[in-house]
């Protein structure tokens, strides 16, 4: 029998419990003592959606409370892509992945595993399809998407003013999602895009928070990006759905992955070293604080 490293054999037992105990035709397709990215890869086919002409870097911060109610707070960079017609926002680390794996180099675990260790996991395009907003993200074992118009902000221009990244910005107010925010535009930056959903304002958004301080999206760069592209990965596991079904189920199934997976859905599971878990070639998020959501409603 094969020995496995000391994190293993409990993580095993367990996903072969969860596969037999409830469903007759789940099955365990690996089981390795190396991490999932070091696993067989497979090449993945993007569609180029446009070019970049500029890129912004953005520090995502969440300050909020563990399900035991201790504190924390955790951040991430975020990139994004803008052209003069469309604009995407996704985790940093993924864009690399996405970047690599467009040139042909072989990829597969490694890049489902990266998105599923962050805080953000989805992928937001602003203006795509004209006029609307496509928003993808994990709710495993599928990929959940939805449309819905583009800017769907009531914003309120303030008179306050305030410098970010360099840029002189201005503010102003919205009411979205069960939350209050607060958003810091550039005029000095022609483009209605932003990080995350927030759009619409006459100028480039800097930085993004609710008025509680638990999200905050704040500028860290702006720079050319040479026309890099603006890339999009076709998966036959993105389901649709709409905006209020995706929002209640993604809140649901983040209070408890496990039990949110209906059974009889689950053909297979891939189990890595440290804990990381693919079902239905579908990353299983791993939160060490839990899930703080955008999203209340």
């Amino acid at each position: 029998m094969k020995k496995f490293p000391s994190l293993l054999p409990a993580l095993a037992l367990a996903c072969v419990t969860f596969a037999s105990g409830y469903a007759q035709d789940v099955k365990v397709t690996s089981v390795s003592s190396k991490p999932v990215a070091s696993l067989p890869k497979e090449k993945i086919a993007y569609d180029v959606l446009g070019k970049a002409d500029y890129e912004c870097i953005y520090d995502y911060t969440i300050h909020s409370k563990t399900s035991k109610d201790v504190e924390f707070t955790e951040s991430a960079d975020m990139i994004l892509q803008i052209s003069p017609s469309m604009a995407k926002f996704i985790d940093y680390a993924a864009f690399h992945i996405d970047s690599v794996a467009a040139t042909g180099a072989p990829q597969g675990m490694e890049e489902s595993i990266n998105r599923a260790k962050v805080s953000f996991t989805g992928e937001v395009l602003q203006n795509y399809p004209a006029g609307k907003i496509t928003y993808t993200d994990i709710v495993t074992p599928s990929y959940l998407q939805y449309t819905e118009d583009l800017a769907p902000f009531d914003w309120t221009i303030q008179s306050d003013t305030a410098t970010v990244c360099g840029y002189l910005c201005t503010l102003a107010t919205c009411s979205y999602g069960g939350r209050d925010w607060q958003a810091w535009f550039a005029e000095e930056i022609p483009s209605m895009f932003g990080p995350w959903k927030f759009s619409g304002l006459p100028g480039l958004i800097l930085k993004v928070a609710d008025t509680e301080g638990v999200h905050t999206m704040t500028a860290k760069s702006f720079r050319r990006a040479d026309a890099d592209p603006i890339l999009n990965k076709p998966n036959i596991q993105t389901q649709k759905t709409s905006r209020d079904k995706f929002v209640k189920m993604k809140n649901e199934f983040e209070k408890n992955p496990m039990e949110s997976i209906m059974p009889e859905s689950i053909t297979d599971i891939t189990v890595g070293a440290g804990g990381s878990m693919i079902i239905n070639g579908v990353p299983m998020p791993r939160r060490e604080n839990g899930y703080t959501p955008v999203e209340l409603k």
